[in-house]
């Protein structure tokens, strides 16, 4: 009975060492058909390799033949880049020339958005904001494109330092335009200055038009210039404050016409000032000769009256 048994399992082994060794001949096979394929499929990557450099479309086409093998061979053994030191290396290799096409493909949209770039620089040399903040919008756009190719773009050196130097200018336009902002409250600020000196000169001209040279007229109208000097002071230091010229010119035709202003009113009351002191010398003379303290002398010059005033300032306005 025992001698039965041993006899019956040494017939199995014999009767299953056929399939055995045809499972690991079919092994073999495998391996050595999808190493076969893989090989066929380097001669594309190395075709790709060469056209990367002047034809990165026929050079993507001729990597993605390689894909098309190293797919079927993996498909074929899947255990292809494991156990195969020749077939990892040449991998890896062709991972790096699939970089290289990448980087090709996406060089000239690169090339636009430093163009772009450039545009912003110097737009916002030339005080334009808004054009230099387009400019920027659409190199932003097309870096975000190339990067979308392939981020290895930024591994080529002169690629890595451009693009630093266009982030960079985000923050210069940013300056610029809050630079702006303020130039243009300043400039506000010193219109409103400018607007009250004007209305104070305006209140100064029809005075002169409206009431005789009087004391009380002199005194006013003393009070009017000072409130226009102090004015047209203020407004004035607040654009020579200024680092934008471009935006206090916009007040220069303002500021001339407040200095001619000024100095019309300051005539005035120079006139109505010497008039008094005539009318002040004619009165002594008259009360002197009333009193017989003393001899008629000639008459006092002409003296000017508030038509002859005005006339004045008309004629500096």
């Amino acid at each position: 009975m025992r001698v039965m048994k041993y006899w019956m399992l040494s017939l199995s082994c014999f009767t299953l060492l056929p399939f055995t060794h045809l499972m690991a001949s079919s092994a073999t096979g495998s391996a050595a058909a999808a190493d076969a394929l893989f090989r066929e499929g380097i001669a594309y990557c190395n075709q790709a390799s060469r056209l990367s450099r002047t034809d990165s479309k026929q050079a993507r086409q001729q990597f993605e033949r390689y894909q098309t093998h190293l797919e079927r061979a993996q498909a074929i053994d899947a255990s292809l880049l494991e156990n195969n030191a020749f077939i990892q290396r040449e991998h890896k290799r062709c991972a790096l020339i699939e970089d290289n096409i990448a980087r090709a493909e996406a060089m000239p949209v690169v090339e636009q958005s430093l163009a772009q770039c450039a545009a912003a620089q110097a737009a916002l040399d030339a005080g334009q904001l808004a054009k230099a903040s387009t400019s920027l919008k659409r190199f932003q756009t097309l870096r975000d494109e190339a990067l979308a190719v392939t981020p290895t773009v930024l591994r080529v050196g002169s690629v890595a330092v451009r693009m630093r130097v266009c982030d960079r200018l985000v923050e210069k336009i940013a300056l610029a335009e809050s630079a702006r902002q303020i130039a243009a409250q300043t400039v506000g600020r010193a219109q409103g200055h400018f607007n009250k000196a004007m209305a104070s000169c305006e209140v100064g001209q029809g005075m002169l038009n409206s009431q005789g040279p009087t004391t009380d007229t002199l005194r006013a109208l003393e009070s009017v210039v000072n409130q226009v000097e102090t004015h047209t002071r203020r407004g004035q230091a607040l654009l020579d404050a200024m680092s934008a010229r471009e935006a206090a010119a916009k007040l220069d035709s303002v500021s001339g016409r407040l200095h001619s202003c000024q100095q019309a009113l300051s005539l005035a009351a120079t006139a109505i000032q010497q008039h008094l002191e005539q009318q002040e010398e004619q009165a002594a003379h008259t009360a002197a000769a009333a009193s017989g303290a003393a001899q008629p002398t000639a008459s006092p010059a002409s003296v000017l009256q508030g038509q002859e005033i005005s006339q004045i300032v008309e004629a500096e306005l």
